[in-house]
């Protein structure tokens, strides 16, 4: 829920770019280098939505990614960005992507394959290997036109620590194809 009003004040109430100082480790007190890494300052937003172009159809939401995103052929590009695998079915995120492209549209990922509901008491959860989802992607109609699958990257994390988490993300676009095969 932070995340969400984070982004929502920053993508409709900043003020500008820059404008606004956070001191993103303050509460991080382990695996410091010096003092001064842990109450480091950072400038934010570095970009401004309201430099976007006037018809940019840009859209977040709240909600289940399933229910929000519902009418059919209606995006041009989706980008995903660490999200796939928040899904406890990744197989009707896959749909639910298709199903919302236009004919020709693309779909833009990056990251790993987590799997956010895996091992949680309670919570149905379908982890599937890269290689696999890869195939049902294809089986799906997407042509996949740029892929890498040693993307190294990280998340949330303060550069100047002691601890380190990388992940080795897949990173692809994709093309629904103009002409529905599924």
């Amino acid at each position: 829920m932070i995340m969400l009003i984070a982004a929502n004040f920053i993508l409709n109430r900043s003020a500008g770019i820059n404008v606004y100082t956070l001191h993103p480790w303050v509460h991080q007190y382990i695996n410091n280098k010096c003092s001064e890494d842990q109450v480091k300052a950072i400038q934010i937003p570095d970009i401004s939505t309201q430099n976007l172009p006037v018809n940019a159809n840009f859209s977040m939401a709240a909600g289940d990614f399933l229910e929000v995103y519902t009418e059919p052929d209606y995006w041009d590009c989706i980008a995903t960005c660490y999200f796939i695998d928040t899904a406890h079915n990744i197989l009707e995120y896959l749909e639910k992507i298709y199903e919302i492209l236009k004919p020709g549209g693309y779909w833009i990922n990056l990251g790993p394959l987590l799997y956010h509901f895996a091992d949680m008491h309670g919570e149905e959860s379908i982890e599937i290997s890269y290689s696999e989802l890869r195939r049902v992607i294809l089986e799906f109609g997407f042509t996949i036109l740029n892929e890498k699958t040693d993307v190294s990257s990280t998340y949330t994390q303060n550069p100047r620590s002691m601890l380190q988490y990388r992940y080795d993300c897949v990173f692809f676009t994709c093309q629904k194809p103009f002409v529905d095969t599924s």
